[in-house]
């Protein structure tokens, strides 16, 4: 089988691969148990001496919770300030539990003397859990400053938000920049170690093409090679399908009798959308229906049915914005947009839906943004029998660089925060 490259199939000229990391899990905290500190200890006094004798030091502290619920630090104790030109300073607070629910930061002693020193700071709440609760500073003693309060501790939730022998689950470093629609976040401890399928909904610039005389392909073909063998991808793409028809002709409903839980299914649609003067005709009646569906309410009308019925199944549509044309003259470099308004009307809808968008369409035309309409012709686009350049579809070099780019492109797949994004190899 024929292969020929277009500058390489280094995924890619502006196009970054982001890999997930691996996660750690860190031990869990026992459940809360009613552990007892001790309280600080007490100051002396300090002695009168004429030229501002020594003070007594404030007394010792009591020690933060222990791991399993993190009782509450002990309270300082107070240091009486001698009657000396300085009091003396309150102990310090204890630090708070650091599991379980968080310690309580002790709070600082409080200085007593005439022009007293300023009460220790309260120290540091529990780290885990639902967050220690600062330590208060100590009081000051009269003409005295205040101490300066501890810090809470960080929350996590807690070991009652989630099983006590499951690890922490953090968001992996791709999390999407703010104003990406939300989504659940691709964690870094998700492996690709269960079975998914991905299933791919499309026209004929996804569909499988075998033994092509010309060569010709679909994205969809070569998608596998990019996943590893956890994920089995299934392509029921059809040539001249818009996303009305592949619905009313019964595809959609097929792939939704077998999807499971967990599943994957890619829709791409578009190409043949904008065509506003075919029409087909469904099994069994003769009244013709127009391909054409307006981008910005027929279309995404139809394509709302696609994540309707995968979220039934508990599976998750995936949208894939289509690939330009072939559509340049001979000296220029890059292609134009004409599908550019069904891309935007995905890009529009997939935040409304919580839906996830591979951009392919701004992907292709920055790979082919600085190459010639001659090379991208004879290289990129399929290439007929007469030697003309289909400006539609395919040759199994573009189709495959394209696959590429859905699976690990700069908007690919493997930048997604779901967990599909760990099969990409």
């Amino acid at each position: 089988m024929r292969k020929l490259a277009l500058a390489s199939l280094a995924l890619l000229a502006g196009c970054s691969s982001s890999t997930p990391g691996s996660g750690h899990l860190e031990d869990a905290s026992a459940s809360g148990g009613n552990t007892s500190v001790a309280s600080g200890g007490q100051a002396g006094t300090g002695g009168v001496v004429a030229s501002g004798g020594s003070v007594a030091s404030g007394g010792s502290r009591g020690t933060g919770g222990a791991i399993s619920s993190g009782g509450s630090g002990g309270t300082g104790a107070v240091g009486s300030g001698g009657t000396s030109s300085t009091g003396g300073v309150g102990g310090a607070g204890a630090t708070g539990g650091n599991k379980g629910s968080g310690g309580v930061g002790q709070t600082g002693g409080t200085s007593a003397g005439i022009g007293g020193g300023a009460g220790a700071a309260g120290q540091t709440g529990g780290s885990k859990g639902t967050g220690g609760i600062a330590g208060a500073g100590g009081a000051g003693g009269v003409g005295g400053g205040t101490g300066i309060g501890g810090t809470g501790g960080p929350s996590d939730g807690g070991a009652d938000a989630r099983d006590a022998r499951a690890g922490d689950l953090s968001p992996d470093a791709t999390k999407p920049a703010s104003g990406d629609a939300p989504r659940d976040f691709f964690r870094a401890d998700i492996s690709a170690t269960g079975n998914v399928t991905v299933y791919i909904a499309g026209d004929s610039t996804v569909s499988t093409y075998t033994n092509s005389s010309i060569h010709q392909g679909g994205w969809g073909q070569f998608l596998q090679d990019y996943f590893n063998s956890n994920a089995k991808v299934v392509n029921k793409a059809v040539g001249g399908m818009t996303s009305r028809h592949f619905i009313e002709a019964g595809y959609l409903d097929a792939i939704i009798a077998v999807i499971k839980p967990g599943d994957y299914l890619l829709v791409q649609f578009g190409t043949n959308d904008g065509n506003k003067t075919a029409t087909y005709t469904l099994s069994g009646s003769t009244t013709e229906i127009p391909y054409y569906l307006d981008p910005q309410t027929d279309f995404k009308t139809y394509l709302t049915k696609y994540v309707d019925a995968t979220r039934a199944k508990n599976a998750t549509t995936i949208f894939v914005t289509p690939p330009p044309r072939h559509s340049c003259s001979a000296g220029e470099t890059g292609v134009a947009n004409g599908l550019a308004a069904y891309a935007t009307a995905m890009k529009e809808l997939g935040p409304t839906l919580n839906t996830p968008v591979v951009d392919l369409n701004a992907m292709v035309i920055a790979y082919l943004a600085n190459v010639t309409c001659e090379t991208s012709g004879s290289t990129f686009y399929l290439v007929k029998a007469d030697g003309t350049i289909d400006s539609t579809h395919f040759q199994e070099n573009g189709a495959n660089i394209m696959a590429g780019l859905v699976a690990k492109g700069s908007a690919g797949i493997s930048t997604l925060d779901i967990p599909l994004a760990a099969y990409v190899k």
